[in-house]
């Protein structure tokens, strides 16, 4: 018995990867990192939100961003995650329960995402999902939208401050506004 549930783990992580594999190579989707705690840290300590925004989080994965904006800013009107993978979206979802949070996850394509209520955008994606955005934050986001994104940028758009959180250009924070 321990062995078929060990081998139907191993088929379920296999599944998982592949899935997660295909998508990053042929459709250009992200693969699945989580941005680390010191990264959100520091890209929290110099945000400012006041009462009332909308946050959302793209490729939310486990939302560590939207729960720590959460603590931080309690009077956050809306913080809304959007995940398309099954795996991080029913563990974020999992998660958000147990702390009881107000944060809502969509299991929805980012790219299909309204995104016309958001103040503030956060994104860690790979090159090709930030040219795809840059369009459609162009688009859909109201004058004032922060958009913030960990290592990749938005080609042609000067950002309004970059951190280097460990000292190289590697772990870059870009923060933009529309």
């Amino acid at each position: 018995m321990l062995g078929i549930i060990i081998i139907a783990t191993l088929l379920l992580l296999i599944a998982v990867l592949s899935v997660s594999f295909f998508y990053s190579v042929f459709m250009g989707y992200a693969v699945y990192f989580s941005s680390g705690e010191k990264i959100i840290d520091r890209i929290i300590s110099e945000i400012e939100l006041r009462d009332g925004v909308t946050v959302y989080e793209l490729g939310s994965g486990h939302a560590l961003f939207l729960r720590k904006v959460e603590s931080h800013f309690p009077n956050v009107k809306k913080l809304v995650g959007v995940e398309y993978f099954l795996y991080p979206y029913l563990v974020s979802v999992f998660i958000l329960g147990i702390f009881g949070s107000k944060a809502k996850i969509l299991k929805k394509n980012m790219f299909l995402a309204d995104l016309t209520d958001a103040d503030l955008i956060y994104c860690f994606l790979n090159v090709k999902s930030m040219v795809k955005l840059k369009d459609k934050f162009l688009r859909e986001c109201k004058p004032g939208t922060q958009i913030v994104s960990y290592q990749f940028t938005m080609p042609g758009i000067t950002p309004k401050k970059a951190i280097d959180v460990y000292g190289d250009k590697k772990d870059r924070i870009y923060f933009y506004q529309i």
